[in-house]
């Protein structure tokens, strides 16, 4: 009786081994290049520095750079994109540009978050290069409503897709990034060192401060601001003892989100391998020099930071796409709560929960959150694109190449290859020449966000299954 039971019960059993082992071999698998769908209609431009975020249906929203594919833009000459993605890739409002105006104006930086009710807010940073004394930045800021769209892969008239116009929000903004609050508040930090904050009709709560005065700012940061449940802000951003930008740490600052006021005021993130061989202006010697960090909260508050060291190498290698040398990726965890937030700076030993941790060889990095508290990394230069993930443990995979001569990077447009929704879909620049002048499109693929590989081989996986498959039949056959 009981052995009919089992054979019974066999066939269900051997059924959902075999639908097991067919979804993970269904899996991504670590290959020269990710599969994507192309989401730009031509090469004609170049386009890069993609931001992405997601609504409450799941799709997608992008901005990016787009202009000249002759001159892949450097910093001269470009204008913003925004498009609609579904999450299969379907066009649903084709490109929009945002600005036209880049004869002597160029956008810098452009950025992207979609508020509680699916509208959405875009940043800009303009850099005037007819101002060739200091190239002063400017800041703008725009609210869309894409439901007013028909959404059927044209592109609409901007005008009639603008819920709140847009808005000049003030000089010195270079590269400004911005976060939203659950009441769809506006929080703006720049390179430069400004912070803002604007509510959901993009009316100014917070005028343009400098929150750390003691530190010099310098770019390079690729997601530098974080928001917590409480609304307070995180800022990291590089604090260099050159005013050239040469020698730099990475630090860290929290803000309240309600009046700009300083909880923790700049604090030096790296607290391991240091040195106080500081260098010169022609070699970075021993010391730290951090560059490209990003910056996330967690749903319980904590805050994972991400960044590059490129010590013992000479400045230009430190920036110049064609070099290899040195370099290492670091990750580390920090509790804020854990300080007194009366001010001052942090004991940094005291709130970082995980230590500067290796991920790997430094490639000009950026990271962004997953929903389930794990960091996915993606760096590269001109040959491809790698990722790893990190576990909210702290615990790294091994880096993985998603795409292989398949990024647009040049000299000068190296540091932004990707930008990922907290789903693990993806947005990179994919240039179908070897020739810089080829232009771009914007392509969209997905990377696991578990804490291990972020597509490698699933085998072990496989084989576990299928041997527990045998022994299964086996037993019932007893």
């Amino acid at each position: 009786m009981g052995n009919s039971i089992i054979k019974r019960s066999a066939g269900p059993l051997l059924a959902s081994l075999a639908a097991a082992i067919m979804s993970l071999s269904a899996l991504p698998v670590s290959a020269a290049e990710l599969a994507y769908t192309e989401i730009s209609a031509d090469t004609a431009f170049a386009r890069d520095r993609p931001r992405v975020d997601k609504d409450s249906d799941g799709n997608y929203h992008i901005v990016y750079r787009i202009g000249s594919a002759e001159e892949q833009m450097r910093d001269t000459d470009a204008n913003v994109g925004y498009m609609m993605v579904s999450k299969n890739g379907t066009v649903l409002i084709d490109e929009v540009k945002l600005t036209t105006d880049a004869a002597g104006d160029s956008v810098t930086t452009a950025d992207i978050e979609v508020g509680s009710d699916d509208k959405v807010y875009v940043s800009w940073g303009f850099r005037d290069y007819r101002n060739t004394d200091n190239q002063a930045g400017s800041l703008y800021l725009i609210k869309l409503d894409p439901s007013l769209a028909p959404q059927d892969g044209t592109s609409p008239v901007l005008a009639s897709i603008t819920e709140e116009a847009e808005v000049d929000a003030g000089p010195d903004f270079k590269h400004p990034f911005i976060e939203l609050d659950d009441a769809d508040n506006v929080y703006v930090w720049s390179h430069d060192g400004l912070f803002t904050k604007y509510d959901s009709t993009l009316t100014e709560v917070i005028a343009p401060v400098r929150p750390f005065t003691d530190a010099n700012h310098n770019g390079h940061g690729t997601n530098p601001i974080a928001l917590d449940s409480d609304g307070n802000v995180h800022i990291v951003f590089q604090d260099c003892n050159s005013t050239t930008g040469n020698l730099c740490t990475v630090s860290y600052g929290m803000l309240d989100g309600t009046d700009g006021s300083v909880l923790i005021d700049a604090t030096n993130v790296i607290t391991t391998n240091l040195s106080t061989d500081q260098g010169s202006e022609s070699d970075v010697g021993d010391a730290p020099h951090a560059a490209h960090y990003s910056i996330m909260a967690d749903s319980k508050d904590k805050v994972a930071v991400v960044w590059a060291d490129k010590r013992n190498a000479p400045i230009w290698d430190v920036y110049n796409t064609v070099s290899a040398s040195g370099g290492t990726l670091f990750y580390a965890k920090l509790d804020p709560s854990l300080d007194d937030q009366d001010g001052s700076a942090a004991d940094m030993t005291a709130i970082k929960v995980v230590d500067d941790s290796e991920l790997g060889p430094f490639k000009y990095a950026q990271a962004f959150m997953a929903s389930n508290n794990t960091v996915q990394v993606f760096h590269g230069m001109r040959g491809g694109m790698s990722h790893v993930s990190v576990s909210s443990s702290g615990k790294a995979s091994d880096s993985n190449v998603l795409t292989s001569n398949a990024v647009s990077f040049n000299g000068w447009n190296k540091a932004y290859p990707a930008a990922m929704a907290d789903d693990g879909k993806l947005f990179w620049p994919r240039v179908y020449a070897a020739d810089d002048g080829a232009g771009s499109k914007i392509v969209m693929g997905k990377v696991s966000t578990g804490g291990g590989s972020s597509g490698g081989s699933t085998a072990p996986a496989v084989l576990m299954l299928m041997l527990g498959a045998v022994m299964l039949r086996r037993r019932m056959a007893r």
